[in-house]
């Protein structure tokens, strides 16, 4: 997702995209990282507890900030280096072919990174696991073929998550890119 594109996890209506949490990833986070060569697909703000309000839900949504990107491999090694100091951080990448998997958490976790709580419903939940990571991968590459090609062949897809969604910061393991 670039910087300027809006979603929302719960209705096609605009919504979280609005808070100010949101707009800080999105305008300072997501432009420098695009600045220093990653190149960002996805990505949502760390929100806990926001009311959420639209024609179909009512209700209150939690999420932990996470970024999904395609990096080198060279800048991918650094990254991983970087993520030991910090435990909240979950990360798993894979090349295009799918021959190299890297994590630093088992396969079969399932990592929910965003929940709604609305009446009436169950929780609702996105989450991201291994297995739909693979899949999603062939899709990401193909539409971002050209645009890494330009950058080489040595690209990996990789999604980082800040489990801790009350005081986690995704950008303090950037600066230094």
């Amino acid at each position: 997702m670039d910087a300027s594109r809006s979603t929302s996890n719960w209705s096609e209506q605009a919504g979280l995209d609005q808070l100010p949490e949101t707009k800080k990833i999105k305008n300072e986070l997501l432009e420098e990282l695009n600045r220093k060569g990653f190149i960002i697909i996805n990505s949502q703000a760390a929100v806990n507890g926001e009311r959420f309000d639209s024609a179909s839900f009512r209700g209150y949504v939690y999420q932990k900030a996470y970024v999904e990107f395609f990096c080198s491999k060279e800048t991918l090694d650094v990254l991983i280096e970087k993520c030991k100091a910090h435990p909240s951080l979950t990360y798993m990448a894979v090349n295009r072919q799918g021959s190299c998997w890297i994590s630093n958490h088992d396969q079969s976790n399932i990592n929910a990174v965003t929940w709604g709580v609305f009446p009436g419903k169950e929780i609702i939940e996105r989450t991201v696991d291994a297995a739909r990571f693979r899949v999603w991968k062939d899709e990401a590459f193909e539409i971002w073929s050209e645009k890494l090609l330009e950058q080489g062949n040595n690209y990996f897809l990789v999604s980082l998550v800040d489990n801790d969604y009350i005081h986690g910061d995704l950008s303090t393991i950037f600066p230094d890119f």
